[in-house]
């Protein structure tokens, strides 16, 4: 039986969802799984679900996307009932997130059933992203994100980064252990870790920074990602943490989105 590498893995990257971020993941399990990845933001626009397939690790690198599922999210008693516009890409205008609220997921596939919750947590200030002059190079580029943590509350944070509205492979989660009530001024490294100098920074690139604020569930997937590919020392591959049941991987979640940009002198 071959082994089966879920080549696509999307993390939804913006609310306009014109970036996806791949990620290359080893299952120990033999069989293929559905991937499911959905995000509710606090902005207006599309919510979307895309549900595909893990695939062979021999295959090409091209999304397997399942059509014919039924795919319903549900919040305060409402339910809407989502429209596949693509394969496997289900999507809806009707769903405005709002901080506070619950959305649960339904995701039908033949007999097979799939679930999911998230809260959207309450908006925590982007207050600035700086550069200073001595804190780039042609490879690195280390700006600065600040934001003032709730004392009264349990927060998580994910920040993802785009170079020149280009979705980075690096991202970042964060949460509060050590800095519940404090400003938090951290750094957000940008890296050119390819051969391709073409890919090198340079005066006038743009640099933009997305918070989000999510839920603990969403915090540890995105956490257990880092784990996904195993370790330096050869230990085994693991499968990062989902908050979907059923048996599928991938994540849902409802969180607020706030961006800043800045560009490099």
């Amino acid at each position: 039986m071959k082994k089966i590498l879920p080549i696509i893995i999307l993390l939804m990257i913006s609310i306009q969802w014109s970036c996806e971020k791949a990620i290359d993941l080893k299952l120990k399990e033999n069989e293929p799984k559905y991937v499911i990845e959905g995000i509710i933001t606090n902005e207006p626009g599309i919510s979307k679900i895309q549900i595909s397939e893990t695939k062979a690790f021999s295959d090409d690198n091209q999304f397997n996307g399942i059509s014919g599922a039924l795919v319903k999210i549900e919040n305060k008693g409402i339910t809407i009932v989502l429209t596949e516009t693509g394969k496997g890409i289900y999507e809806t205008a009707a769903i405005n997130g709002t901080p506070g609220e619950t959305y649960n997921l339904t995701v039908s596939i033949k007999d097979e059933l799939f679930k999911a919750s998230s809260t959207m947590p309450q908006v925590v200030p982007f207050i600035d992203f700086t550069l200073k002059p001595n804190d780039y190079d042609t490879i690195r580029v280390t700006p600065m994100v600040k934001f003032k943590d709730p004392l009264e509350t349990k927060n998580f944070y994910w920040f993802q980064q785009f170079v020149n509205d280009k979705i980075q492979k690096e991202y970042r989660v964060i949460n509060d252990d050590f800095s519940n009530g404090r400003e938090i001024n951290d750094y957000l490294p940008f890296e050119n870790n390819t051969k391709n100098k073409a890919l090198n920074f340079k005066k006038g690139d743009k640099l933009t920074a997305e918070l989000h604020c999510i839920d603990p569930a969403v915090y540890t997937y995105l956490f257990s990602l880092f784990d996904a590919n195993g370790s330096d020392n050869g230990a085994a591959p693991s499968n990062p943490l989902t908050n979907i049941s059923g048996g599928a991987i991938g994540f849902f979640s409802a969180h607020t989105v706030q961006r800043k940009t800045i560009t490099i002198p």
